[in-house]
């Protein structure tokens, strides 16, 4: 979606580069240079005096999603400003001219197969009863109560898409501060408990994995996540002991309640690894390692095909 768009203003603002004939042309000249026919500082001078006089021009008149791309369409909410077409670094959205005294949005994520099948699916607040609308906030698109402000309840969607998570799941746990009941959240991160009664009382607690921490034997393992971004700029995720500042114990391996056949550690861990994916214990002195086989996708069965004539 981004790239399409990219293309489609350097196009109209550079139609001399991209052009096939200028192509062409350009290959007949780097033969010509690298056979000594024509003087490679020619060639440069005969592009970059055409390039220059574009390139100032697409500074003045080339349209900007940051600044906004008309759209000609009025803004559904106050029916004054024009939608303009913007981008975040979240994706491109709609937005109306004349924010911040109108904040209206509309993104404009590619549908998922699911959502083009068929007629878009409505959301209800569990709390109110009133319609979800979709919302762009600091973390990215979300689902808020069009009943705000008296209503806040929000839900997030499934990454890339307009999609929402399950609403909250409640639980049969009070919260320890409030005594109001405790839920199962989707966050950045993954899921986790909280309080029924947020805002209010912010009591959240991670989900563990059922593996005691090796470190102070006390807490249990929890997948976390970091703000900062990990490698190709996916977000850095990790597992760390649940009695967090206390101990402080993390691996960046996902444990495993698989007992370490070699020592008999209560568990091993997932890493990956230039040959693949491994199984490894991460006790000291251990060195057992295992590597891991890959699954194969199973052979659709072939169709048998009846001879002509034939009687099914």
């Amino acid at each position: 979606m981004l790239g399409e768009r990219v293309s489609t203003l350097l196009v109209k603002s550079f139609e001399d580069i991209f052009d096939v004939t200028f192509t062409a042309r350009l290959e007949e000249e780097l033969d010509e240079i690298e056979e000594g026919k024509l003087p490679w500082r020619e060639a440069v001078k005969e592009f970059w005096e055409k390039f220059v006089i574009d390139l100032d021009k697409a500074g003045d008149e080339m349209l900007s999603y940051k600044a906004g791309i008309p759209t000609g369409k009025k803004c559904e909410k106050c029916g004054q400003g024009e939608l303009l077409e913007r981008i975040s670094r979240h994706g491109f959205f709609l937005g109306c001219s004349r924010y911040p005294e109108c904040d209206f949005i509309q993104d404009l994520s590619p549908e998922t197969p699911e959502e083009a099948s068929g007629e878009p699916k409505t959301e209800y607040c569990d709390n109110c009863g009133k319609e979800m609308a979709i919302k762009r906030g600091r973390f990215g698109t979300f689902l808020a109560c069009t009943g705000y402000p008296d209503c806040k309840t929000t839900r997030r969607l499934v990454q890339g898409t307009r999609i929402a998570h399950e609403p909250d799941e409640p639980l049969d746990e009070k919260c320890t501060l409030c005594g109001n009941g405790l839920v199962k959240k989707h966050g950045r991160f993954g899921e986790f408990i909280g309080c029924s009664g947020y805002p209010k009382c912010k009591y959240t607690r991670p989900i563990t994995m059922g593996i005691k921490c090796p470190k102070c034997n006390e807490g249990e393992f929890v997948r976390r996540g970091s703000a900062g971004k990990g490698g190709r700029g996916r977000p850095r995720v990790f597992y760390g002991c649940s009695r967090y500042p206390d101990c402080d114990f993390t691996s960046p391996h996902m444990p495993i309640a698989e007992p370490c056949p070699k020592c008999g550690a209560p568990f091993i861990v997932e890493k990956r690894s230039k040959i693949g994916t491994v199984h490894a214990c991460l006790k000291e002195g251990c060195d057992w390692e295992r590597l891991v086989p890959e699954v194969q996708p199973q052979a659709q069965p072939e169709e048998t095909v009846a001879p002509v004539g034939a009687k099914s």
